[in-house]
């Protein structure tokens, strides 16, 4: 398990901007803000917004600044082989 996985660990599938909020340890207005300005992934119904959990989850896995890993080298075969 990842500290990302152990972040979402027992949050509902579809977060309520405070959810959203603490998860990301931010305050409401902030979270309400990014929200709006596409900056997490949400979707506008009517006047409300649904957040779905596993969609914040990928999103902030896709935009972490660590680097990808590597794929593993396949191994070398010996001259003989």
């Amino acid at each position: 398990m990842t500290r990302l996985d152990e972040m979402f660990e027992g949050l509902p599938p579809r977060l309520s901007m405070d959810e959203l909020a603490d998860l990301l340890g931010i305050d409401a207005q902030t979270a309400y803000r990014w929200v709006q300005q596409g900056k997490v992934p949400a979707y506008k119904v009517s006047r409300s917004w649904v957040i779905l959990r596993d969609e914040v989850k990928d999103f902030l896995a896709a935009n972490s600044n660590r680097p990808p890993r590597a794929p593993s080298a396949p191994a070398q075969r010996d001259a003989q082989g």
